[in-house]
């Protein structure tokens, strides 16, 4: 997939038609119909149980992820000594993008496959949540049921995205990654150091180093500078003196935060000052 369209599966819109906890019981079965005009993900969380896309019939389990295209032809049977549990969720979607002042709609195929197990405990557990919380809102919740629950299931929809792109995807370390970045947003006036930052999770320095490259292509530290550049640009839009804005955005030596501030900005801070009175 080009990142053209990644970019634009950020922009999903998803109707849902139909969601439900769905704990068989020892005489269900899916018989279709044969021909759907919906798109249709399962999530199994206990159990097992056969099911068939057109011609090919797989056993699922924990941890299976269905995805049916509408007009696949569906069928399928649990077992009665161990009945299958999922989640499932019925929708149809579109990919809205702005083309100057029109909206436009693209046409673009999720890229699911039919039948995909998730071994990423970690990850596992976490959309199982999601699921959780996905139906209980969807069923129960009064105010705000749709927004909330699109908001989730957009979050379901780009974890599955990312497992399905991203190289040597692993929830784990994105959950530990995310930690430092939440730790570093809440404190980066404080003198961190990558000892500082590592000990937060409990990891070697060098090994945050490196799955914090691996999920953001940037070092904790430059990272960390970069949270600080952020909120020097705001100072300056706010009127802080530049003095002011190099302690209070974290970087405390005014020569090496004009230096940063000019390399990756362009202009030196005094002249960005300028530029936005």
């Amino acid at each position: 997939m080009d990142s053209f369209k990644t970019d634009h599966f950020e922009n999903i819109f998803a109707q849902i038609t139909y969601v439900a906890n769905r704990e068989c019981t020892s005489n269900w079965e899916f018989t279709g119909p044969s021909i759907y005009d919906k798109h249709n993900i399962i999530l199994v969380y206990e159990g097992e149980a056969i099911l068939t896309c057109n011609k090919d019939e797989f056993k699922v389990s924990k941890g299976s992820l269905i995805y049916y295209r509408p007009g696949d032809y569906r069928k399928g049977h649990t077992f009665k000594n161990n009945l299958m549990k999922c989640y499932t969720i019925d929708f149809l979607y579109t990919l809205p993008y702005l083309n100057g002042d029109t909206w436009n709609l693209h046409n673009i195929e999720l890229p699911f496959s039919t039948i995909d197990k998730i071994d990423d405990k970690f990850l596992l557990s976490h959309l199982l949540d999601l699921f959780s919380k996905f139906t209980k809102t969807w069923l129960f919740e009064k105010h705000n049921r749709v927004i909330q629950g699109r908001a989730i299931f957009s979050e379901i929809l780009s974890l599955l995205l990312r497992k399905k792109f991203e190289n040597n995807f692993n929830y784990d370390n994105i959950r530990k990654v995310e930690k430092v970045i939440s730790y570093m947003t809440d404190n980066f006036t404080d003198k961190l150091t990558l000892e500082d930052l590592s000990a937060i999770i409990n990891i070697s320095p060098s090994y945050l180093e490196n799955i914090f490259k691996n999920v953001t292509g940037k070092s904790p530290i430059s990272y960390l500078i970069d949270i600080r550049l952020r909120k020097s640009k705001d100072l300056l839009n706010d009127g802080y003196s530049v003095s002011e804005v190099s302690s209070l955005a974290g970087f405390n030596d005014i020569f090496y935060f004009s230096k940063y501030f000019k390399k990756h900005v362009g202009v030196s801070p005094s002249q960005y000052k300028s530029l936005n009175i």
